[in-house]
This record gives C-alpha cells, structure tokens and sequence, in this order.
C-alpha cells in the first residue's frame, strides 16, 4: 500500500492555475505560502484551490495533492530569515493523495481577448485555454492526428511567443451537419520559456476577473 507522506516546510506547491510558491510555515492548522507568480490578490480569498507537491516514492518522483481555501492574504509575514514578506494562508480541507497533475485551470478567451493562437497564419477559434494546453476549432483541411507535434505562434496582447505544441486529441461533431467542415482539437503546450508562462498566467488570470466582475462564474 502506498504511503502518503507529508507536507514539508520549504517545499514547492502549485495550485490549481499551476503556479509556484513555497511552503514557509504551518500555523493553527492552516498552511503558509509564499506569494505566487502571478500573485493573488483578495478577490480569490475564499476560493478553493488544489495544492500539490512531489515526493520521493521507491525512487520515483510522485505528485500528491489536497483541497484547501485560500483564507486570507498578509502584506508583512515575517519569515525565519526575519525578511517581512507577503503570504497566503491556506486551510486544507481533505487528506493527501495522489493526483494525475494534468488540471490545469482553464478559462475561455472572450471576443475581446488579448490570447490567440495563430496556425500558419491563420487564427485558430480557442474555445479555452490553460497554462498546460487549449482545446480550439479549425477546418477540416487541416490534418491533426494524436501525438502530432505543432508549432503555433502565441499572441498574448502585443507580445509573440513560439509555441511547441503535442496533439492529444482530436474529433469531429456528433451532428455533421452542424458545422461539418470544423473538426476539434486539443493540445498540450510543451515550452520552458519562463517569460511566456509568466505572460500566460497572468492573461488567465485577467481574464477570470473579467469573467467574474461580469458575473459568469
């Protein structure tokens, strides 16, 4: 039976928009982090999150997580080093246990987006996208099969990014004749581009802000 270890003081955790932070402290039950790149601010207190961490397992690096909420956010948390610093405060609500770390939150781009992908000049229809991948529409000329590695161009506002790309999937409408000639696909983004994450990140974010100032989640 495999045992589920602990969460450590100086360990990496992501949540669920897959950024980094890194535990500080354990107070009253509540977990403490450092604030994540983009931050957080108080519009996702009360949110539920996913936290995860790697353990070593037999050898093997394993990734477990759990549930918490975001409870509150501190400007001046002093660490050991005696830097005052900004924390998120975290409460776990359920048990460690291994997670397949492919939850990647997604949001869907509006008609006034920034994010859009370009395929050989031309622009794909996003229906959403994470930090991990995106699921878009395109015509039926374009030939996509599973594992096909796909270079696109990234234009987030006025910056470009090129995109490395690995299809997972890919199908056509149940009701052809509702849009025969699209097919749909998704794909994972494979980049080690820091900026680019960093840019990604922070557009998700923007846009559930907007999503949520208007009302939609």
């Amino acid at each position: 039976m495999l045992k589920t270890p602990e969460l450590k003081i100086g360990t990496n955790k992501s949540n669920a928009y897959f950024m980094k932070a890194l535990v500080y402290d354990f107070e009253d039950g509540n977990i403490i982090i450092s604030q994540t790149s983009p931050a957080l601010d108080r519009h996702f207190l009360n949110r539920e999150v996913m936290v995860s961490f790697l353990a070593r397992i037999d050898r093997r690096n394993l990734r477990f997580g759990f549930l918490a909420r975001l409870i509150d956010l501190v400007n001046d948390y002093k660490i050991a080093s005696g830097k005052i610093v900004e924390a998120l405060v975290l409460q776990q609500h359920k048990e460690s246990e291994p997670v397949d770390f492919r939850m990647y939150f997604r949001v869907k781009p509006g008609l006034q987006s920034d994010i859009s992908l370009i395929l050989k000049e031309e622009k794909v229809n996003v229906l959403d996208i994470s930090l991990g991948g995106a699921r878009f529409t395109c015509p039926r000329d374009y030939s996509f099969r599973s594992a096909d590695k796909i270079k696109f161009k990234l234009l987030i506002g006025n910056m470009v990014f090129d995109l490395d790309t690995i299809v997972r999937e890919v199908w056509t409408p149940y009701d052809v004749s509702v849009n025969g000639d699209l097919q749909y696909v998704s794909v994972e983004f494979e980049y080690y581009n820091k900026h680019l994450e960093a840019a990604l990140g922070k557009a998700i974010i923007d846009i559930e802000r907007q999503l949520l100032s208007e009302g939609k989640i």
